[in-house]
């Protein structure tokens, strides 16, 4: 699969040998230069962090998806991920809204619902 990035192999050999087994073993399956498709939900992520319980975050933007606003998800499993392609050329991307504008939204929501 495509790489959608490039990294300093020797400074990311040397980090990945510092951080404990659990999280070599992600680093290794699941590096943080290739794209990655969900299966629960089939939106295209990158690799944000990795954590020693064996689960991953991730990060779900509008550069490779089309989502209302990006986003982190924590807690993804390796078997949920699957390396895929980057979108083809020409396909819908973006973000509806900005991060600011979910933040005002949910503001407004909140406010309203009170009672």
């Amino acid at each position: 699969m495509a790489e959608i990035h490039e990294i300093d192999e020797m400074a990311w050999n040397k980090w990945v040998c510092s951080r404990p087994k659990s999280v070599q073993e992600l680093c290794r399956k699941f590096p943080p230069n290739r794209l990655y498709k969900l299966r629960s939900t089939g939106h295209r992520c990158m690799v944000y962090s990795y954590s020693e319980d064996g689960t991953m975050t991730v990060n779900v933007t509008g550069e490779h998806n089309v989502v209302l606003f990006s986003r982190a998800v924590f807690g993804i499993k390796p078997e949920d991920l699957t390396e895929c392609e980057p979108p083809a050329k020409g396909e819908m991307l973006g973000e509806a809204m900005t991060q600011d504008e979910a933040r005002e939204f949910i503001r407004k929501a909140y406010r309203n619902s009170k009672p």
